[in-house]
C-alpha cells in the first residue's frame, strides 16, 4: 500500500474521529436539561435547586426534592425555586405554593407493563401531586383558582416531612 493511500486512510479516520466528537458535544449542549432524581425533562417552570451531600443539583420541581427527603433519609435543602409564571429564581422562603393543581409539568414515564402485556395501574408519582412556586401570593391565588390546588407557604407545604434530628435545620424538612 503506498503512502498517500495510508495518510488518506488514517487522514479519513481522523476527521470521521473529530466529526463523530463535534456530533456528540453537540447533542449534549442542545439536550434539554435532565433531572438528576428522577430523570425526567426539567421544565423552566417547575425547576428547583436542592443540596444533598454539600452537592448542588436541578430537578424537575419542589415535589421531587420532598420525595427524594423521604426516600433518601439525608438531609435535601431546597436552595432555589422558580416562578411559574415569570421563570426566574426565588428564594424558597420568599416563595407562596400551589400544591395539587391539575397541571402536570413534569412528563409521565411510560407505563408498566405486566407479565401479560397489560399497562399496570400507577399507584406512585413521585413528581404528584404537583407544586409550582408563585412570587405574589396573588398570582399563586390565581393559578389555584382556575387550576385547583392549595396555596401553601413553604413552611407549610414542609409540614407532611416530618423532621428526625434538630441538626437539620435549614433543609427541607425544617425550612
Amino acid at each position: 500500500m503506498s503512502k498517500s493511500i495510508l495518510s488518506k486512510i488514517v487522514m479519513s479516520i481522523v476527521v470521521l474521529a473529530l466529526l463523530t466528537a463535534a456530533g456528540y458535544w453537540l447533542l449534549q449542549r442542545t439536550a434539554p436539561e435532565e433531572c438528576k432524581v428522577c430523570r425526567r425533562e426539567i421544565h423552566a417552570a417547575a425547576r428547583a435547586v436542592i443540596e444533598v451531600d454539600d452537592k448542588q443539583e436541578a430537578v424537575c420541581c419542589v415535589r421531587c426534592a420532598m420525595t427524594l427527603d423521604k426516600q433518601e433519609q439525608k438531609p435535601v435543602r431546597l436552595v432555589e425555586v422558580t416562578d411559574y409564571i415569570r421563570h426566574t429564581a426565588l428564594a424558597p422562603n420568599d416563595a407562596f405554593y400551589v400544591e395539587g393543581s391539575r397541571i402536570v409539568l413534569c412528563q409521565s414515564h411510560e407505563p408498566h407493563m405486566d407479565e401479560t402485556k397489560h399497562a399496570q395501574a400507577r399507584v406512585f408519582d413521585r413528581c404528584e401531586p404537583s407544586v409550582y412556586a408563585f412570587a405574589r401570593k396573588e398570582e399563586a391565588t390565581a393559578f389555584a383558582a382556575e387550576n385547583g390546588g392549595a396555596v401553601l407557604s413553604l413552611v407549610e407545604l414542609m409540614k407532611e416531612i416530618p423532621a428526625t434530628t434538630p441538626a437539620e435545620s435549614g433543609t427541607v424538612k425544617k425550612p
